[in-house]
Formats: C-alpha cells, structure tokens, sequence
C-alpha cells in the first residue's frame, strides 16, 4: 500500500505539471481520495496485532494522527501549485522550526507563562508587603515628630511639615544649649519681630503661623526680595504662606 500511494502521488505530480487547473478537475480529486484511502489502509493493517490485544484507543490514535498529517501534506502539495509565495514562505517557517533545537509543545509553553506569572504575582505581593511595612514605618515617624513638636500644625505637604518640625527642634536645641536649661518646660513660640529660617520654612509648608510684627516684616521683606513686584495688599491677600515661600526661595536664590 506504500508503493501504491508514492506511485499515485507522483502520478498526481506530473499531472499537475501537464495539465492547467489540474487541481480543479474530477480527476485530481479521485486521485487524492485513493491517495488518503492507501494512507489509512496502511496504518490499519499494521496496528491489527494491537487490536486483538488492547482493542480501540491505540489504532484509533494512529489513524487520527495519520489522518491529520496526510490533510495538512496534501493542502502543501495544493498550496504549492495555487499560491507558490505562501507555499514558500510555509516551507521557511517550517525549516526555521526544524533548525531550531528543541520544539515546545504550545501547551507545554502555557504552563510556563502560568509559572512565570505566578512568580511575578508572588514578588509583587512581597514587594506590596514591604511597602505597606514602609508606610506604618513612616507614619509611626511623622507621628513621632508631631508629638516631638505640637506647636507646628499639620499641613498639605506632610514632607515639608516633617522637614519644618526638624528643623524647629534642632534650632530649640542649640537655643536651650546656648542659654541653658529654662526655667519652666514649654512648647517654643515665635516672639521675635523678625522670623528665624526656621520659623519661615514651617510656615511656607503651612505648619505655621506668623504674628502681626513678623507679618509686617515679611512683607516688606518679600517686597525688597522680589524687586517690589507686589504691593503690600497683593502680599497679605495671598497669606503666611506664600509671603514665606517667596522669602525662602528668594534667599536661596540669592
């Protein structure tokens, strides 16, 4: 049955060769019924033996197997006649897969990415756990310099207020080490007609407020700083905090 089914190709082959459309005649189709029938006569007469001692699956397996591969050879041989570029381009793909190493079974792949999808959803849970450790980290910190410094209130940037609350301990600390222990323990209050940079950069992040000397001063301040690009209305209309960020910012500049 081999010999007959290479000898019935090679008579379609040279029909195809000889004859235009040869694909489309009645003749071409006989041929590839004969063909298909010698394949799967072939493989039933061998898997007999296997019948008789486990009838069913495994013949049933190699027909199918044999039915598909013989489809997908004669739709080739088709392809090649009635569109030689696509047929061309299949047979590199195919030489492509046959030259690489190994070939993975496409179910094969998929537990893989289901792996590797796995492995990225546990390090992102790690990476969601050590962040959310961060963040009661920080706001046990922040919490902390609160407490450490009541006189300033919280403002809109929680970063600034915390830089501005450092920076007003360190400079109660050098006072309180410069004139020595006070008399009676109390939160530090700004009494001084001019701010100290301290008391500027809490209230430019909001965490405090100016009195009415400082006011006065600070606008005249941020007046001269800013090249008098304000009015003294403008200044108090735009509040403690905005006068002391001009401050701050033209004194870096500077």
């Amino acid at each position: 049955m081999k010999d007959l089914r290479s000898l019935l190709i090679d008579c379609r082959i040279e029909l195809r060769k000889l004859a235009r459309d040869f694909q489309k005649t009645e003749l071409c189709e006989r041929l590839d019924l004969a063909i298909q029938q010698a394949a799967n006569a072939g493989p039933a007469a061998a898997a007999e033996p296997v019948n008789e001692a486990a009838p069913g699956a495994p013949t049933e397996k190699a027909q199918t197997v044999s039915q598909v591969a013989l489809a997908w050879q004669t739709a080739a041989r088709d392809l090649k006649f009635s569109d030689p570029a696509i047929h061309a381009r299949l047979g590199e793909k195919v030489m492509r897969l046959l030259g690489s190493k190994t070939l993975a079974d496409p179910a094969t792949e998929i537990l893989q990415l289901e792996a590797m999808l796995k492995e990225a959803e546990g390090r992102l849970a790690s990476k969601e756990q050590a962040m959310k450790a961060l963040e009661v980290e920080r706001d046990a910190l922040l919490g902390a310099l609160a407490s450490a410094a009541p006189a300033l209130k919280d403002g809109g940037d929680r970063l600034a207020v915390a830089l501005a609350r450092v920076a007003w301990l360190k400079a109660a600390a050098e006072k309180a080490a410069v004139a020595g222990p006070a008399p009676a323990k109390r939160a530090p209050e700004p009494q001084d007609t001019v701010p100290t940079p301290e008391l500027l950069a809490a209230v430019a992040a909001g965490a405090a407020v100016l009195s009415k000397e400082q006011r006065e001063w600070c606008v005249g301040e941020a007046m001269v700083l800013t090249g008098f690009q304000y009015t003294p209305v403008e200044l108090l209309e735009q509040g403690d905090a905005a006068i002391a960020r001009r401050i701050v910012e033209a004194r870096k500049g500077a």
